[in-house]
């Protein structure tokens, strides 16, 4: 039984960030068209480039089970930020956008206060800490 939780845990998180992941894949090929749509909504070209590597580099980190919770925060922040800051609207395509956004939120803040579980980089790495108590300088 503690295999099939082990990897519905692991599974669970790549589909935590299928979402982010090709959603920052988009973001380089659409470079320009992401520009505009922000700076449409007052929000600085500069934070493009940062969205990407949160996406992109989040999504690996979270599916690899590395620094899941300090990710997860930042992925439940930014998914609350941008459902408020592109889809203020209340037309019902907006709203199932922001609701998306809301319930990849509410799936990282279970990461934030769960872990990566067992089959995770962060349990290799507590595990390994754990074993090897000698430090050298």
């Amino acid at each position: 039984m503690r295999k099939v939780k082990n990897s519905i845990w692991a599974l669970s998180r790549l589909f935590a960030v299928g979402l982010f992941f090709t959603s920052g894949l988009d973001k380089i090929t659409g470079y320009e068209e992401n520009l505009i749509f922000m700076r449409e909504h007052g929000v600085s070209a500069y934070f493009l480039p940062w969205v990407i590597l949160l996406e992109i580099a989040g999504s690996i980190c979270i599916t690899l089970g590395f620094v899941t919770r300090f990710i997860s925060a930042f992925l439940a922040v930014f998914s609350v930020t941008s459902a408020l800051l592109f889809y203020p609207e209340y037309s019902h395509a907006h709203l199932m956008v922001w609701l998306k956004n809301i319930s990849c939120c509410a799936g990282f803040l279970m990461l934030l206060i769960h872990g990566a579980g067992d089959w995770s980089v962060d349990n290799w790495l507590k595990s390994f800490f754990k074993n090897n108590k000698r430090v050298s300088i």
